[in-house]
């Protein structure tokens, strides 16, 4: 089968692109050719079909009041990502597009090449984009669920969009438009990793009979359960909506236990200089790390925290834990209560709750005949329903589906 892939960043910005690029290779290695479409950037991966990306831009960078126009055109209706895919599809004829994260930098206005030339389209959801102006459902700190169902405008009265009242028009102008193209009523079906993520959009009543359930998949990992010198590890984003400062409360009702922040996002200096200001010895900021001494890290800690304030979808950082045996302390908030079983594979905690927090952690970290269960409670976890092969056969059921 030829299929293409469509992503708009082809680099790993996030677990969207880590699953992104795992599927690719999944599919590579049982036989099918693989295309992708996406946008041009310095730390793209190689592909054969990046001479038809589109061009790079970046939508937070300084831009003249021409430049600015002009991308917040490309968030409404792409005439540059509708004529190079069309270029592709033509040239190569794909079987199927699969489609991720397209939203802004390529817009759905793709579909109109894809309805042109009767290719059959499933998309992987991976945001909140359908039932959410912002794409996060957060706003200010807090939950936010006013948009759903289609009422889009309520994003106005809030100024979702980074506190601007002209970025907000601008995403609700782009949800808007969109739905009444029907561009999104194109794809022919939808894939939600978490089930809370496909009870969400399910708001949107036309998508409720095309939609189902499948879960992201994890690559085998090393078996580092019982590995332990005993710190708890956060690596991902380091921003509000992702928790941090729940960690700097842990940290500071637990003087003794070690916590190492992996990870940068714009949130990193502030919460450097509250650590720093409250004394917290016992919190370490690595910044950014990949490779092998993220790895390390994963090996050696006692447990990964997922600390989000706003909903997560299916966080492949939890996955990724659960391969290599270490149990998670996660938030309560979206698809996390989907993986960490609380005392099963992990300790689930009240979201938005430092006290609840402290506590998890100390149980955890004070039994560790209980840790070593979890852990292994998690690699199976991982075998049994999170397995390339599960995933490859469900998504093979949904291609052959909407190709006949």
């Amino acid at each position: 089968m030829r299929i293409l892939q469509v992503n708009k960043f082809f680099y790993v910005r996030g677990g969207s692109e880590r699953y992104y690029f795992d599927l690719c290779d999944l599919l590579a290695r049982r036989g099918h050719e693989v295309l992708h479409f996406s946008m041009e950037h310095p730390r793209n991966r190689p592909s054969p079909n990046e001479s038809d990306f589109m061009s790079h831009v970046e939508f937070n960078a300084p831009m003249s009041a021409g430049a600015r126009l002009g991308a917040a055109g490309r968030v409404l209706y792409s005439r540059e990502a509708v004529r190079r895919l069309e270029s592709l599809v033509r040239r190569e004829r794909p079987d199927i597009l699969h489609l991720h994260n397209i939203t802004r930098q390529i817009s759905p206005s793709i579909m109109s090449v894809t309805a042109r030339e009767c290719i059959p389209v499933v998309q992987t959801l991976h945001d909140w984009s359908l039932v959410c102006p912002a794409h996060t459902c957060f706003v200010r700190g807090d939950l936010c669920d006013e948009c759903a169902g289609g009422k889009y405008w309520h994003g106005l009265t809030k100024a979702c969009i980074d506190g601007s009242i002209a970025s907000t028009a601008l995403g609700v102008a782009e949800a808007y438009l969109h739905a009444l193209l029907g561009l999104y009523k194109k794809i022919d079906w939808f894939m939600a990793p978490s089930r809370f993520l496909k009870d969400k959009v399910s708001s949107l009543r036309w998508i409720r009979n095309k939609i189902s359930h499948l879960p992201y998949f994890i690559p085998p990992g090393e078996d580092w359960t019982a590995v332990s010198e005993g710190y708890v590890l956060f690596a991902g984003r380091v921003t509000e909506e992702k928790g941090v400062g729940l960690l700097l409360d842990a940290a500071a009702a637990l003087p003794t236990t070690r916590f190492v922040i992996a990870g940068e996002g714009d949130g990193l200096s502030g919460f450097r200089e509250e650590a720093a200001g409250r004394g917290l010895d016992n919190v370490e900021f690595t910044g950014y790390l990949s490779g092998d001494p993220l790895e390390r890290l994963i090996r050696d800690a006692a447990c990964i925290a997922v600390t989000s304030l706003w909903y997560e979808n299916l966080p492949l950082t939890i996955l990724g834990a659960f391969a290599r045996g270490k149990p998670v302390i996660g938030s309560d908030s979206g698809g996390i209560g989907e993986l960490v079983r609380d005392g099963v594979t992990g300790y689930l905690f009240e979201r938005g709750n430092a006290d609840s927090l402290t506590e998890a952690v100390g149980r955890l970290l004070s039994d560790e005949t209980a840790r070593l269960a979890m852990a292994r409670n998690a690699r199976d976890l991982v075998r049994t329903k999170h397995s390339p092969d599960g995933h490859y056969d469900n998504l093979m059921e949904i291609y052959e589906r909407v190709l006949n």
